[in-house]
């Protein structure tokens, strides 16, 4: 069977990346049925066969490439405007992933402020003893916790803009897979 024939020669990219998501699932199925299929005991055959099962994922796989390959093209030519700047999906897609990671870290900052006491022991040569001092560290903190929430805040405002416009145009954007259409 071969699967890009169940599927219209046009798709959005959204349904390409349904699609794809499926294809990769197919993958790891049929990999690991031909991984437990490869070698056998000669009197107890396999339930699926390595041949079949390995020609089958190539056919999965070659469809897996040219919908990938097709998502990548109309990430790469379909464009929007975010902050009255005019760009390309696939920056979109870039931008999301520096967001996502830049959330990530504001919110791991350790923000310390104020002073910090602890006991220790030290050694007195005077007394030849041991004596318990307290310490004192005082911590400045470029950014407080109000500060990281505002700045956390804006930074999610920007990602959930940003997604907004790339799912919506991942709704209206075809991918073309007339290629696939001869595999």
């Amino acid at each position: 069977m071969n699967a890009s024939n169940t599927f219209p020669a046009t798709l959005t990219i959204s349904q390409s990346l349904r699609r794809i998501k499926k294809l990769k699932g197919r993958m790891g199925e049929l990999t690991a049925r031909a991984s437990a299929s490869v070698s056998y005991r000669s009197d107890l055959k396999p339930a699926f066969d390595f041949s079949a099962t390995r020609s089958e994922a190539a056919k999965v796989r070659e469809e897996l490439i040219t919908l990938e390959a097709s998502v990548a093209k109309a990430n790469a030519t379909a464009t929007i405007t975010f902050d009255d700047q005019v760009i390309t999906l696939a920056e979109a897609i870039r931008r999301l992933q520096e967001y996502k990671s830049e959330m990530s870290w504001v919110a791991s900052l350790t923000l310390r402020a104020g002073t910090d006491r602890s006991r220790t022991t030290e050694y007195d040569e005077e007394t030849c003893r041991n004596k318990i001092v307290t310490v004192e560290t005082t911590w400045t903190s470029d950014l407080s916790e109000v500060g990281r929430a505002n700045e956390l805040d804006k930074l999610r405002d920007r990602f959930e803009r940003l997604n907004d416009l790339v799912e919506t145009a991942n709704h209206r954007t075809a991918t073309d897979r007339k290629e696939s259409e001869a595999a």
